[in-house]
Parts: C-alpha cells; sequence; structure tokens
C-alpha cells in the first residue's frame, strides 16, 4: 500500500467516527424528545349527565306556600333555563321542561346556579346557589327559587 494512501485512509477515519458519535446522538435526542415515538393523545374532557328540578315559588311565606296561586305555571318553567356558571367562567344553559325538569352535560366541577329570564320577586335567590359535579357519576339536583330556607 502506498504509503500516502494509507495516512488518507487514517485521517478520514476520526470524521467516520464523528459523524456516527452524531448521528447516534441525534438519533438518541430525537427519541428521547418523544418526537420519535408514537403521537400523543390528550385525554377528552369528561363530560357527566346531570338531572334535577327547578322549583319557582311564587310565595314565599310558610303559611301560603301550599296555595295553588303560589305555584308557577308550566310555561314559566318552560321560558327559561338553568344557568350553572363554573368557577372558571364557563357559561352552560339546561333548558327546562314545564315541569321544572331538566337533563343536561357538564364537566366536573364547581357551578353557581342562575335562572335566565330572571323577572320574578326571588329568582336571585337559587338554593343551593352552587352544585358540585363530580367524575364518572350522573348527579341530580333539587333547585328552587325563592324558597324559604
Amino acid at each position: 500500500m502506498n504509503p500516502l494512501s494509507a495516512l488518507g485512509q487514517a485521517s478520514r477515519a476520526p470524521a467516520v467516527v464523528l459523524a456516527a458519535v452524531i448521528a447516534s446522538t441525534l438519533v438518541a435526542a430525537f427519541a428521547l424528545s418523544g418526537l420519535g415515538g408514537p403521537p400523543h393523545t390528550t385525554p377528552a374532557s369528561t363530560i357527566e349527565t346531570v338531572v334535577g328540578k327547578v322549583s319557582i315559588v311564587l310565595c314565599p311565606e310558610p303559611a301560603v306556600v301550599n296555595s295553588t296561586a303560589c305555584k308557577a305555571p308550566p310555561e314559566m318553567y318552560a321560558m327559561r333555563e338553568l344557568v350553572p356558571t363554573s368557577s372558571t367562567g364557563t357559561v352552560v344553559s339546561l333548558p327546562l321542561n314545564p315541569d321544572g325538569t331538566f337533563v343536561g352535560q357538564l364537566p366536573p366541577g364547581s357551578y353557581q346556579v342562575a335562572i335566565s329570564n330572571c323577572n320574578f320577586l326571588g329568582c336571585n335567590l337559587p338554593m343551593p346557589a352552587t352544585i358540585s359535579v363530580a367524575t364518572n357519576s350522573t348527579a341530580s339536583y333539587s333547585v328552587c327559587f325563592n324558597c324559604v330556607g
């Protein structure tokens, strides 16, 4: 072998080794970063079913609560919605049926409750004022507006 060609091959050897080290380092960094693996998925936020009944009391005094004149008519419920607002500010509307019942879906969390079309005496006094929705459950609530506490 020619001494000059042997010297040329010897000088290329460190460059080949260096290139192999750089390539394997890049592959390892790529794998550790997660970019080389299967795509990561973010779990979908859970939504829970809530059911319940809203009661609107037109005569909060205990002496007249049982009077038929104090019962809210079906259209009073049908034209309103229960309005839960989460602690993060998310507002949801759950339509009311003519008998005051509702069914809806909410993410788990704590909610302040209100009623839409709040134009009757005591409509801003829900009992309870907050509800909590737990994960992996169907929750049932009774919310009364203008009830005696």
